[in-house]
């Protein structure tokens, strides 16, 4: 009955664990002014009629869970389609360490986070962990994500770059593709990665702990 919701005036959004893609149960979901628990599949539903005649809006939606940072972002709504239906949240993080969190849609089917920083380059077709510094958690290669690297700690006087690349290239990038990134313990930005028909983008760069969004087309990872 989840696929056919939206025929019988349902809109459902999925709520699961970056990690583990475990559907999270009994979060608590604000939407707009609405709020919401999550179900045992950890999903809301909202009437379709709420979105039909929106042409351009964007819609506040914070999501509170004991044991999770809390997630705050928007759900786009363009012609009365709503582009943001999945979404993820992760664990407490100690203090000193980072996450970084890809989704997208159904095409392309795979792209590839990737983390270079001093004597390492994480992904799933490099290495996958490093000396207990920095670990790929999750790959995906069948649309949607979730792709996850966490890096246990940030060194000072160290260099971090965060590639996405579009390894299937069967579709460009495109706005449905964002990475969730999580610093010291909390949610530090949501990046909507631009539309691109170049298979690589770099998101940003840590130098000596200071963070630069750079969110832009690029060549090679590097």
């Amino acid at each position: 009955d989840f696929e056919f919701a939206e025929l019988e005036g349902k809109m459902w959004f999925s709520f699961k664990d970056a990690v583990s893609c475990e559907p999270i149960e009994g979060a608590t979901v604000t939407f707009g002014s609405r709020q919401f628990q999550t179900d045992a599949w950890g999903r809301i539903s909202l009437p379709v009629r709420v979105f039909e005649k929106l042409e351009d809006a964007v819609i506040p939606l914070k999501v509170e869970k004991e044991g999770y940072i809390t997630l705050k972002t928007q759900v786009r709504v363009m012609a009365g389609t709503v582009w943001d239906k999945f979404f993820l949240l992760t664990k407490k993080l100690p203090l000193n360490s980072a996450r970084f969190v890809l989704s997208w849609g159904e095409k392309p089917r795979d792209l590839d986070l990737h983390l270079v920083g001093s004597g390492f380059h994480i992904s799933y077709r490099n290495m996958r962990s490093y000396a207990n510094q920095a670990e790929l958690d999750r790959d995906d290669t069948n649309g949607y994500g979730p792709e996850t690297i966490t890096l246990q700690r940030i060194e000072a006087n160290k260099r971090y770059v965060l590639y996405v690349h579009n390894y299937s290239n069967d579709a460009q990038i495109n706005q449905k593709a964002r990475v969730y990134i999580y610093l010291n313990n909390r949610l530090d930005r949501v990046i909507d990665l631009p539309r691109t028909n170049k298979r690589v983008i770099k998101v940003l760069e840590i130098n000596d702990k200071d963070v630069s969004y750079i969110n832009q087309p690029c060549d090679e990872i590097k």
